[in-house]
C-alpha cells in the first residue's frame, strides 16, 4: 500500500473535541429546520434524502461491503457507499473493520459499542472516544478492501460527499432548504443507525427469535426507522444473509431494494438465511 495512504489512515482518528464540534454543528443545523419556513416539496425531498443515505448505509456499507451478502457492479458499489458517506463519518475501511470486529466479539470485551459499556456509550459515546477504535484495523479485517484507491481517498476527503450533497440541495432548492431537506434527515438517520448498536443490544428491549451468543434483539420500531436493520437478532443468527426481516410482519426495505436491483440485473449472488438457522428459535 502507498506510504501516503498509510499516513492518511494513521491520521483518521480525529481528536474528540473535533468530533464533538462536528456532531454538535450538524445537530444545530438540523434543529434550525424547526424554525425556518416549510416550503412545498420539503417533506418529500427530506424523505428522499433519508432513504438515499439510509440505503447507502444499510445496502452499501453493511450488507455489501461488510458481509458480502450480494454482488453488484463496482460503479453501483461506489454510488451506494458515497451516499452513505454524506453523513460525514469515517472512511468505509474503518466502518467495515469496526463492524466485522463487532460481529467477531459481539457483546464481549472486544466489542467497542456494546451496551455492556453503558447504553449511551454504545449509542454515541464510543464515537467521541478517540481510543475506541484502531485506524489500522482494516489491514486485518478488510483485506478484501485494503487496496481500493477510492476508499483510501475517502479517508482524508471524507467530507467531500457531504459538501457535494449540501451544494446540490442549495443549488436546487436554495440555502434555506438545507437544514430541513438535508441536515434534519441526516441527523435522524444517524440516530436510527446508532439505535441498532444500543437499543437492539439492550437486554430488556425487543424479542429474540434465535438463541445467539450475544444480546442482539429484534426491535420493530428500529426495524422501521433503520430500513430493516432493527431485525438485529435475525441478522446475528445469519450475518451474511441479505435478508434480515424473516416474518411477514418484519418489514425490510433494504432487502426489497436489493431484490429490486436483482430484477434490474444490478445485483446477484444474494445470500439467503440458512435453513437451519431459520428453524432455530429461542425461548428468551
Amino acid at each position: 500500500m502507498p506510504r501516503q495512504a498509510l499516513g492518511a489512515l494513521r491520521e483518521d482518528r480525529l481528536p474528540s473535541r473535533l468530533v464533538v464540534l462536528y456532531l454538535g454543528l450538524v445537530h444545530v443545523l438540523a434543529g434550525m429546520a424547526l424554525f425556518l419556513p416549510l416550503r412545498p416539496g420539503y417533506v418529500a425531498a427530506a424523505l428522499g434524502v433519508y432513504l438515499s443515505v439510509g440505503l447507502g448505509t444499510t445496502v452499501g456499507l453493511h450488507r455489501l461491503l461488510s458481509h458480502r451478502s450480494f454482488a453488484c457492479p463496482r460503479w453501483l458499489e461506489y454510488v451506494l457507499v458515497s451516499l452513505a458517506m454524506t453523513t460525514g463519518q469515517g472512511s468505509p475501511l474503518l466502518w467495515v473493520a469496526n463492524h466485522r470486529i463487532h460481529h467477531g466479539h459481539s457483546d464481549g470485551p472486544g466489542d467497542i459499542h456494546s451496551p455492556r459499556h453503558g447504553f449511551w456509550y454504545s449509542h454515541v459515546g464510543w464515537i467521541y472516544d478517540s481510543g475506541s477504535t484502531d485506524p489500522l484495523a482494516y489491514q486485518r479485517y478488510c483485506r478484501d478492501l485494503a487496496d481500493d484507491r477510492y476508499y483510501h481517498w475517502l479517508v482524508p476527503y471524507r467530507m467531500v460527499p457531504q459538501l457535494v450533497a449540501v451544494l446540490l440541495v442549495a443549488l436546487i432548492a436554495g440555502w434555506g432548504a438545507v437544514p430541513f431537506v438535508f441536515f434534519l434527515p441526516v441527523v435522524c438517520w444517524m440516530h436510527s443507525t446508532y439505535a441498532v448498536n444500543s437499543v437492539c443490544h439492550w437486554p430488556s428491549l425487543g424479542t429474540r427469535r434465535f438463541a445467539t451468543r450475544d444480546d442482539s434483539r429484534n426491535v420493530w420500531w428500529v426495524g422501521l426507522l433503520a430500513l430493516g436493520e432493527g431485525w438485529h437478532n435475525n441478522h446475528h443468527a445469519s450475518p451474511r444473509a441479505a435478508r434480515h426481516g424473516l416474518g411477514w410482519h418484519e418489514l425490510d426495505l433494504s432487502y426489497w431494494f436489493i431484490r429490486l436491483l436483482a430484477c434490474l440485473g444490478l445485483s446477484w449472488q444474494l445470500v439467503e438465511p440458512a435453513r437451519a438457522t431459520r428453524r432455530t428459535r429461542s425461548s428468551a
